[in-house]
């Protein structure tokens, strides 16, 4: 499912559903249409059904008019025949009575006619079916995971009008109200020469055969116009505003007044807080135009960590020594994947992070994702030997201890699902610290090959990434003969675009390591 596509799906059918009732949300599961492909498949199919049923709906609004057309022809015939004898014609006593009859019952009856609901089974099934729509949150939360794309990726409008995206040509294009919605956005979060690139965009993408269809989804000239003018307001270019608002027949008149309306009352863009942080570093590297820096580290067969290895040795790719990041490729089946997958899936709930003025964990716009601890008590007990048999294999890949504690996050990303730029170590005092020391390092398995999109990046390294189903990576957080946390291990996830991204992040905390791997000398930690 192509993200455009989903975008468009997801934005037509939000029209009229402000949100779901509660006897929706209390007797069904909540639906996550950006990570879960049998949702968005639920809503295509649902889509189809009404635009069957606003077909049916047509064709009984037709069939009435054929009736009302045919009624309209017959009456007419006499009219015709008296036409410029009108005296003659009513002399004839049968012409008369004709009359006085048609009059007195035809137009009644034909008044019932009228009268006559039409196509009500099809508007009770669009109510009934409304209760599946997205909601504003939801369709939001869409068009939110567009702009993380567009702004990664540098998308010009002109390129996502084509569907081309990141280098890439997608068979699927935006609409005029694609746009409209995306113009809004920009508009809301004080971008506003993107929005009126969007908003101009419109015109080009608007067919005139289809101008009642517009006037019907709510997609009206005169609101374009003034939100161009005002964006350009914003921009300080009120003589472009002027010039906009002059353009439109119905707002001439009104331009100065709207020019000072806008001008004395600036719009306040959302709070940064409510907003994603892509910094440019980070969506350079995220960008296919990037490339990681040619080094002399190796590719070679691990034998050494564990005396398992000397066994079934593994494939190593080093990324970095300082700090030291590595890769193994080929670590899980397809079978354990499919294992894990299986036994997470009825787990799955919106992820978390770690709220630093809270000092708790919390949902978070920097991380758009559905997310599951394992193990858990209510999984699949059936599941526990994958389970424990990725934890073994994690200390046959870092040596580490591996405990009775221990525990790992599945996450799956949506398109356009991102993690901000961050450090896997909390450097502050949690319970979580108190009890296990911080997060020393970090093992993040790769579930799934990514079409598009979906790199795990650090930005103080430019290093890039992919995302490749069975790859392991395997960092450390930490300095080794200190402890001090290592910030150049920043890192995030890049917007999804094509795909879904699922991978199982296991944190390795300090104070179980303490024996093989103690402090040599004081370091500058944070008590």
């Amino acid at each position: 499912m192509l993200p455009l596509l989903v975008l468009l799906i997801l934005t037509s059918a939000a029209g009229q559903s402000q949100s779901k009732t509660s006897a929706e949300t209390s007797s069904n599961p909540p639906k996550e249409f950006m990570t879960s492909m049998a949702d968005r498949m639920e809503l295509l199919l649902l889509d189809r059904e009404l635009i069957s049923n606003l077909v049916q709906y047509a064709e009984e609004l037709q069939e009435k008019v054929d009736v009302l057309q045919r009624c309209a022809k017959a009456m007419q015939i006499p009219l015709e025949d008296s036409k410029g004898r009108e005296e003659e014609y009513l002399s004839n006593p049968l012409h008369s009575f004709q009359l006085i009859r048609h009059m007195h019952e035809d137009w009644r009856h034909l008044e019932k006619f009228m009268r006559q609901p039409v196509g009500q089974d099809q508007i009770n099934f669009l109510k009934n079916k409304a209760t599946k729509f997205p909601s504003v949150e939801e369709t939001e939360e869409a068009t939110e995971a567009i702009y993380r794309i567009i702004f990664t990726y540098n998308v010009d409008p002109a390129d996502l009008v084509k569907g081309l995206i990141d280098g890439v040509q997608y068979n699927s294009s935006i609409s005029a109200i694609d746009s409209l919605s995306l113009g809004t956005l920009f508009f809301q979060w004080g971008e506003y020469k993107n929005a009126h690139e969007y908003l101009h965009y419109i015109f080009d993408l608007v067919n005139p055969e289809y101008y009642s269809v517009y006037d019907v989804l709510g997609l009206a000239s005169r609101e374009v116009f003034m939100l161009m003018a005002r964006c350009l307001v914003e921009l300080d270019l009120e003589e472009d505003a002027r010039t906009t608002l002059m353009g439109h027949p119905a707002l001439a008149e009104h331009s100065e007044r709207l020019l000072t309306l806008y001008r004395n009352t600036r719009h306040v863009p959302v709070s940064w807080e409510l907003m994603p942080f892509l910094p440019e570093e980070f969506n350079q590297i995220c960008r296919s135009s990037h490339q990681n820096k040619p080094s002399r580290l190796h590719c070679r067969y691990n034998t050494t960590t564990t005396p398992f290895l000397r066994l079934a040795p593994l494939r190593m790719e080093e990324l970095s020594l300082d700090p030291y990041i590595v890769v193994y490729h080929n670590v899980l089946s397809d079978a354990e994947i499919a294992e894990v997958e299986r036994v997470t899936e009825p787990l799955l709930k919106r992820s978390v992070v770690f709220d630093g003025k809270g000092n708790k964990m919390s949902t978070s716009k920097r991380r758009t994702a559905l997310g599951a601890w394992l193990p858990d008590d209510n999984m699949d007990v059936s599941g526990r030997a994958v389970i424990q048999r990725i934890f073994r294999r994690i200390h046959e890949l870092t040596g580490l201890i591996i405990n009775d504690r221990q525990d790992m996050q599945l996450i799956k990303y949506g398109y356009g699902g991102h993690y901000d730029i961050h450090f896997d170590y909390f450097n502050t005092s949690t319970p979580i610290t108190k009890a296990r020391g911080d997060r020393m390092a970090t093992v993040l398995f790769y579930l799934n090959d990514m079409k598009h999109g979906g790199s795990t990046a650090f930005t103080d390294l430019q290093l890039k990434v992919p995302s490749e189903r069975g790859k392991v990576l395997f960092w450390y957080n930490m300095r080794g003969e200190t402890h001090d946390v290592d910030s150049r291990t920043l890192h995030g996830a890049c917007p999804v675009i094509n795909g879904t991204k699922t991978i199982l992040s296991c944190w390795i905390h300090e104070l179980d390591q303490m024996f093989i791997q103690p402090t040599y000398r004081p370091g500058n930690r944070l008590s």
